[in-house]
C-alpha cells in the first residue's frame, strides 16, 4: 500500500499514501526495506520520549549540582549568569510553594 521516498543511499525515509515527485516507487508493507523504516521510526519516537521524560530528572540533578558547588564554596551563585540566577531562583520558588500546599494537604486529608 505505501509509496516510498529514499534518501541516495536508497534507504526509506519516507512512507506515502499516493505518489508523489521523488516518490513513486510502491511496496507492500512486508517488504523488508519498510519493515526497517517502521521499526527505525518506533525506535525513534520511544528516544525521544524517554529523553524528554529523562529532563525533568536532569533539571533537578543540577540544581542539586549547583547547590552542593555553592555548599562547598567552589563557586558564588553571583557568578552565574543572571538568566542562570533568575531561572534556578524561580525554581527554588516554585518547589517551595509546592512543598508548602503538600504539607497544608496531608495524606490522610480526602482532598480531590
Amino acid at each position: 500500500m505505501p509509496y516510498v521516498k529514499r534518501d541516495q543511499e536508497g534507504k526509506v525515509v519516507q512512507l506515502l499514501d499516493a505518489p508523489s515527485s521523488g516518490s513513486n516507487e510502491w511496496l507492500e508493507l512486508n517488504t523488508p526495506d519498510v519493515e526497517v523504516f517502521l521499526q527505525y521510526s518506533a525506535n525513534e519516537v520511544e528516544l525521544k520520549q524517554s529523553l524528554v521524560s529523562s529532563d525533568g530528572d536532569m533539571v533537578r540533578v543540577v540544581e542539586d549540582l549547583v547547590d552542593m558547588l555553592m555548599e562547598k564554596q567552589v563557586f558564588v551563585f553571583t557568578e552565574l549568569p543572571e538568566a542562570v540566577q533568575t531561572k534556578l531562583n524561580a525554581r527554588k520558588r516554585l518547589r517551595r510553594d509546592v512543598n508548602e500546599i503538600s504539607n497544608l494537604i496531608g495524606e490522610d486529608d480526602n482532598v480531590l
